[in-house]
């Protein structure tokens, strides 16, 4: 578990499943991910068995109630030869910091217990929310390009970040 000032970073849980479906659910919080909106809270639950077995993607609990307000990832990219993050927050706890804190509690965490000191994320060009908080976490654009979904059927213009730990 990654402690942060007011997160904690764990493993999902079954249990996790209704507070996930809030933002896997809601266009407005998926409009820019890779992945389409969950249409089913049993497609989601088999969605977070899935990320138990793998472990590559974590739960955002909010310490004061745990409450699970997001989700985030680190798994290597074999493209780019660094530990790319991803993350998603419930669109109730948007601008309050937490996205920002969970990243840098993950680089933290990743740099301090596993040596980590590459990074990589990217993002849609149209979501200024999510550059600044890969910004305030020390990410630098590194080149831009796309991304899509849908099998293709939705483009997105992106901007490709990295942060280097010496």
């Amino acid at each position: 578990m990654i402690d942060t000032e007011r997160l904690f970073i764990r493993p999902f849980r079954p249990s996790d499943a209704e507070d996930v479906f809030e933002w896997r659910s809601d266009p407005e919080v998926n409009r820019f991910m890779p992945y389409p909106c969950d249409g089913s809270i049993e497609e989601l639950r088999e969605r977070i068995g899935e990320w138990i077995a793998d472990n590559d993607k974590f739960a955002i609990e909010l310490r004061e109630t745990g409450k699970v307000i997001g989700d985030i990832s680190l798994e290597w990219s074999e493209k780019d030869k660094s530990h790319e993050i991803g993350y998603n927050i419930n669109r109730s706890f948007w601008n309050k910091g937490f996205a920002t804190e969970a990243v840098r509690g993950m680089i933290d965490w990743a740099h301090r217990e596993l040596g980590v000191r590459d990074f990589t994320a990217f993002y849609a060009k149209e979501n200024g929310a999510s550059g600044r908080v890969l910004e305030k976490c020390g990410f630098v654009c590194e080149h831009t390009g796309q991304y899509s979904r849908d099998n293709g059927k939705k483009v997105f213009e992106a901007l490709f970040v990295g942060l280097h730990i010496e």
